[in-house]
C-alpha cells in the first residue's frame, strides 16, 4: 500500500462522522429533490416543458459567448467553494456547510427527476449529458470540502474549550486542500462551457430527429 493510500484511508477513518453527515445531507437533498417534482402544479409542469422543448428545438442554433459563460460558471463554481471555506472557520458555519450540500443535491435531484418523468429515457439522456460532465468532478471535490470544513470547524470548537490544540497546522491543511478544491471547480467550469454545450448539441439533434 502506498503512502498517498494510507494518508487517505488514515484521513478516512479520522473524519467518517463528517463524511456520513455530508453524503447523508447530499443524498437526502438529491431525493427530496426527485420528490418535489411530484408536488409542481399543472401550471408549472407546464411552463418548464415549453422551454425544455424549445431549448431542444433551438439549442443547435444557439451562438454561446463562451468567454462571458466560462466567466459566469467559474465565478459561481467558485463562490460556492469560498463560501464553504469561510463557514469552516466559524463555529456556525458546521449546518450552514450541510444546508449547502442539501440543497446542492436537492438541485440535481430536480433536474434529474424533472427530465426523468416527463421525457422518459430522452430526459435521462439530456440529463446525464447536460449534469453530469462537470459534476463528476464538480460534486466530488465539494463533498471533499465540506466534509474538511466541518472537520476544520469542530477543531475550533476544541480549541475553544482546550487553548493546547494546535490549529495552525490543521489550518495550512485545510487550506491545501480547499486549494485543490477550486482546481476542480474552475476545471468544472470549463467542462461546463466548453465540453457540455456540444453534447448537448449532439444529444438535442438525436432527440428531435
Amino acid at each position: 500500500m502506498s503512502n498517498i493510500q494510507k494518508i487517505w484511508l488514515a484521513s478516512l477513518r479520522a473524519n467518517w462522522l463528517y463524511v456520513l453527515a455530508v453524503l447523508l445531507c447530499f443524498i437526502l437533498g438529491s431525493c427530496f429533490g426527485v420528490l418535489s417534482v411530484d408536488y409542481l402544479n399543472h401550471q408549472q409542469v407546464d411552463s418548464l416543458i415549453v422551454y425544455l422543448d424549445g431549448f431542444i428545438e433551438n439549442v443547435s442554433v444557439l451562438n454561446i459567448d463562451t468567454k462571458e459563460a466560462l466567466k459566469t460558471s467559474i465565478t459561481n463554481n467558485l463562490l460556492v467553494v469560498l463560501a464553504i471555506y469561510l463557514m469552516g472557520l466559524t463555529v456556525l458555519g458546521i449546518p450552514l456547510v450541510l444546508v449547502l450540500i442539501f440543497f446542492r443535491g436537492f438541485a440535481l435531484g430536480f433536474t434529474f427527476g424533472f427530465l426523468t418523468k416527463q421525457k422518459a429515457w430522452q430526459g435521462i439522456t439530456l440529463a446525464a449529458v447536460s449534469v453530469l460532465p462537470q459534476n463528476i468532478f464538480y460534486v466530488p471535490a465539494l463533498l471533499i470540502g465540506s466534509v474538511a470544513s466541518l472537520s476544520f470547524s469542530v477543531l475550533l470548537v476544541r480549541r475553544y474549550f482546550n487553548s493546547k490544540v494546535a490549529v495552525w497546522p490543521s489550518f495550512l491543511g485545510y487550506s491545501f486542500l480547499m486549494l485543490m478544491v477550486t482546481a476542480a471547480a474552475v476545471g468544472a467550469g470549463f467542462i461546463e462551457v466548453y465540453f457540455t454545450p456540444w453534447l448537448i448539441k449532439t444529444c438535442a439533434t438525436v432527440l428531435v430527429d
